[in-house]
């Protein structure tokens, strides 16, 4: 008798939910982050609801004259039985006030056909024989997680913790991505245009992929997606052979002009296809490069931009990744630098990320500050400069911290004997290297011990007044 039921599905809820979307394309954000395209049992409806989430990312209207052009585009529109079927879908339901129940039964379902071929694949790992029992109890184990973390995306439940719970379980230490500056979570990398952050989470995402150093710490090696939404591959190639990425580390990279259409504005369903390719590649480290080319529309609204970012920080969290967002300073803002304050547009941005750095580095000088601030790591301040030889920011410690080495404390001597000098001047007093005193020039250049003038073609080095 078992052999012979049919596999679950309902096609009426299946067409009752795409008439539903159809009637209110609105509807399309109540259902895309729980229902997936793979959830249709039908093939033919499963491309058209694909469609109308395409449609809908790009913010194109979704009726029926757009729906049969894109399938027409596509080449499905005679397969999933031409403007006849899409006219049955529309009259399939008088309204779409019940899509939200349309969704739940096609995501049942599916669930429920995703457990039987879990129990038919674990039941013939064993069928066979296998000698490899605990092998064989991880598969079941992995595989009916992966049925749950499905099922979960949206069943309705909601999970209270009770105080004891919270103050009697034994929670892990936060997962960092960089140790004590960049942690699990949501992270907003914010300054002005043409400082230097997409470089600098290149140089992260390369340290995270192959487990190198980055900022000083010694990072633990994870998959990587990083969306460059603003850099053609070429660029990206140049950029990544200067910071020597080698030629096959775990990460892949959507660049300019792929976002709308394989992810699309995360304010209207792209965070749900983030969610499903994290799943599957269990990526450690997110890069979306920028804010402004993830999430459309007015960046002043407070409210937009809690719903756009707050499903990004809770996706972040349940997978246990780092997601950094690169984004803008306001262009007036005051002398005293102001990581979540000088954020571009609404404060609703700081307010909902786990962290913030603030980058800041004044036009024509080389060294930076990084000020980190979150709930989960120390506030910090950290001094950078810019090796543009590698392409790649390096750490020169905590500001407040500068050392006096024997090395500095040298080039301050002459410069105190000599009076303003240039690098090759300052070089050939000390008899030392060109590349390293430049470097310990814009040490103490950084840290305020001198100050850089221009004379004529030459620029000149003094020691600040009251330093020493």
């Amino acid at each position: 008798m078992s052999q012979n039921k049919m596999t679950p599905h309902n096609v009426e809820a299946e067409e009752a939910l795409l008439g539903s979307l159809l009637i209110d394309p609105e509807a399309v954000s109540c259902v895309s982050t729980s229902l997936q395209a793979d959830d249709f049992y039908i093939q033919k409806n499963g491309w058209i609801y694909e469609t109308i989430l395409r449609l809908h990312r790009q913010d194109t209207p979704v009726d029926f004259v757009t729906l049969c052009d894109e399938l027409e585009k596509r080449g499905q529109l005679g397969e999933t039985g031409g403007a006849a079927y899409i006219t049955h879908l529309v009259n399939a339901v008088p309204s779409a006030i019940n899509v939200g129940s349309y969704a739940k039964i096609v995501v049942d379902l599916a669930t429920k056909r995703q457990l039987i071929t879990v129990a038919s694949d674990i039941a013939r790992v064993a069928y066979n024989g296998s000698d490899d029992i605990d092998g064989t109890l991880k598969l079941a184990e992995e595989s009916v997680k992966a049925v749950t973390r499905r099922a979960n995306r949206n069943n309705g439940k909601i999970t209270l913790l009770s105080a004891r719970e919270i103050l009697t379980t034994d929670w892990p230490e936060p997962i960092y991505a960089v140790p004590g500056v960049l942690p699990v979570g949501l992270t907003l990398l914010a300054g002005r245009a043409k400082l230097g952050k997409s470089w600098l989470s290149l140089q992260i995402a390369q340290a995270v992929a192959t487990g190198g150093v980055v900022l000083g710490e010694n990072v633990e090696s994870g998959p990587v997606l990083y969306l460059a939404l603003e850099d053609p591959p070429g660029r990206l190639r140049a950029r990544m052979e200067k910071q020597h990425w080698p030629t096959d580390p775990p990460a892949d990279f959507l660049v300019l002009g792929q976002f709308a259409k394989k992810i699309g504005d995360l304010h209207k369903g792209g965070t749900g296809h983030l969610v499903h390719l994290i799943e599957e590649k269990q990526y450690r480290l997110i890069v979306i490069d920028t804010l402004s080319r993830s999430v459309y529309g007015d960046q002043n609204d407070a409210d937009r931009m809690t719903r756009a970012l707050s499903p990004i920080q809770e996706m972040a969290h349940i997978h246990n990744c780092a997601v950094v967002m690169i984004d803008h300073h306001n262009k007036g803002f005051g002398a005293n630098p102001d990581a979540v304050g000088d954020i571009l547009g609404s404060t609703a941005k700081g307010a909902v990320s786990d962290c913030i750095w603030g980058l800041y580095r004044e036009r024509g000088k080389a060294g930076a500050e990084l000020f980190v601030t979150g709930r989960d790591v120390e506030e910090q301040s950290l001094c950078l400069h810019m090796d543009w030889e590698t392409g790649c920011w390096q750490i020169d410690g905590v500001v407040g911290e500068f050392e006096m080495t024997e090395r500095r404390r040298e080039i301050l001597d002459v410069l105190v004997e000599t009076g303003p000098a240039s690098l090759v001047e300052i070089t050939e007093a000390l008899g030392q290297d060109k590349s390293n005193t430049y470097r310990r020039l814009q040490d103490l250049s950084n840290a305020g011990y001198l100050q850089r003038d221009s004379d004529k073609d030459k620029k000149l080095y003094r020691v600040v007044e009251g330093r020493l």
